[in-house]
């Protein structure tokens, strides 16, 4: 005969499934009666339905919960033995330092209320990522992975902590390795010269920040334009695309720059001007040996004092001052050295250019104007001096009544220099001249004239003559 089982309240027991309901299972526990199982005990979250979840046959262990004697029947529950063993899991969890899921329940002052399997776990803000801590208020419904700090229990309370700290700190330090290799990868791939495109991520003082795919570079405030900048905010924006050139690489710094790829001012005013073209410039500065000559925005020539005049002695800054407007021809423009010579006497004609007399030359030259101590007298275009001593033979006090604007008088060339632009002519040595070749001539005869004229009769016309 088989022995009957005395079940008791709390016993772990093991039976056989003999009859499957919708809502009951019925298990042989070999005792006075059959114990049964509801669903709400069978798991949580409980099944729909036992039918086609569980088959007449199945073993099953269970607790038994409450024994009635009217009617007779013996209730029994799964839940005990599931967070039992749940809660060998989570320790082995926590002591092995493996990463659960689990899914936040509440959003509470200090911490996170999570959902564990059957059991509920609190992680405080100081073990979750700052990024989530920040944004708490949206975190209810959503799954985490965490990590247990502490599992224990007390009769029927349970103490369990969560952590994400290993987690996002692992995550942290992984992204970084990750960062630092792709930009070394990234890094190795660029050369100075190379044209790249990339976005402002900062903008300050005096530079801005380039990104690229994984590496950043810097843009100084001088690489921008060729023209001056006093705030960068005024020409760049954040998230900007920009195109640079790598002007230089040391280690693992970039310098950018983005005026290597734009036209220089002198490159722009070279396509636009020419060598031997008129132009107008503004004169920015006087110098010991010439003038700056701003011709365009950032673009600035040399006017050479060589340059002022035909006439090397004509003091033209003197006549100009800062701000006005001049003429100029274009000598040349060095792009590379940023260099334009300019000059002012190529817009000027050269009245030197057709002198060609020289000195000991005999020539006759009107009168162009009288000074208080000599006559200005044209020269094939150019100016000459006679000075008052040059005059004449005898002394002339008054050199207007002797001359006059428009006479035509006979000299000699003195000097004529093409340099300085001085050219002197002589009245009065041209005359001793004549009256040395006359006299030369007379002693050649060896003899006295046949009328008995003196010396002195023969060259007295001629030293009345002017």
């Amino acid at each position: 005969m088989q022995n009957i089982n005395i079940p008791r309240v709390g016993q772990i027991v093991e039976g056989t499934v003999i009859k499957v309901e919708e809502n009951t299972l019925y298990i042989d526990l070999n005792a006075m009666t059959e114990g049964k199982i509801h669903l709400d005990n069978y798991a949580k979250p409980s099944p729909n339905t036992f039918v086609g979840l569980i088959s007449v046959g199945d073993p099953l262990k269970a607790r038994i919960q409450k024994i009635t004697d009217e009617p007779a029947q013996i209730l029994l529950s799964r839940l005990p033995i599931l967070e039992e063993e749940a809660f060998v899991q989570l320790e082995a969890a926590a002591k092995n330092n493996t990463i659960l899921k689990s899914k936040v329940k509440k959003v509470e002052d200090k911490g996170l209320l999570l959902s564990i399997d059957i059991f509920e776990a609190f992680l405080p803000y100081s073990h979750l990522d700052y990024d989530l801590a920040k944004n708490k208020d949206q975190l209810r419904g959503k799954s985490l992975e965490v990590q247990l700090l502490e599992v224990s229990k007390r009769g029927r309370f349970h103490k369990i902590i969560a952590s994400r700290k290993q987690i996002f700190e692992k995550a942290r330090q992984d992204a970084y390795e990750a960062r630092v290799k792709a930009r070394e990868e990234e890094l190795a791939t660029i050369k100075t010269g190379d044209i790249l495109k990339g976005q402002i991520e900062k903008i300050e003082d005096y530079a801005a920040t380039v990104k690229f795919n994984h590496v950043a570079g810097l843009l100084r405030i001088s690489q921008v334009s060729h023209y001056r900048i006093d705030k960068l905010v005024d020409v760049l924006t954040l998230g900007q695309e920009v195109e640079v050139k790598v002007i230089k690489k040391e280690g693992n710094r970039l310098d950018l720059s983005m005026k290597a790829l734009i036209p220089t001012p002198y490159e722009v005013y070279s396509k636009q001007h020419h060598k031997g073209e008129t132009v107008e410039g503004q004169v920015v500065q006087k110098l010991p040996f010439g003038i700056i000559v701003e011709l365009a925005r950032d673009v600035r020539g040399l006017l050479h004092q060589s340059e002022y005049s035909w006439n090397p002695n004509d003091n033209y800054d003197a006549f100009v001052k800062i701000g006005d407007t001049i003429k100029v021809g274009i000598l040349s423009i060095d792009i590379k050295k940023e260099k334009i010579p300019l000059s002012r006497r190529v817009l000027l004609d050269n009245p030197w250019k057709g002198v060609t007399v020289k000195r000991g030359d005999i020539i006759k030259v009107p009168i162009t104007s009288i000074e208080r101590n000599m006559v200005i007298v044209n020269v094939q275009g150019a100016d000459g001096i006679i000075k008052q001593d040059e005059l004449s033979v005898n002394r002339i006090s008054k050199i207007d009544e002797a001359f006059a604007v428009g006479d035509e008088v006979e000299a000699i060339v003195l000097n004529a220099d093409h340099q300085t632009w001085t050219m002197e002519l002589s009245i009065r040595r041209m005359k001793e001249k004549e009256l040395r070749a006359d006299f030369e001539k007379f002693m050649e005869q060896e003899q006295v004239d046949d009328s008995g004229t003196k010396l002195g009769e023969l060259f007295e016309d001629k030293l009345k003559k002017k």
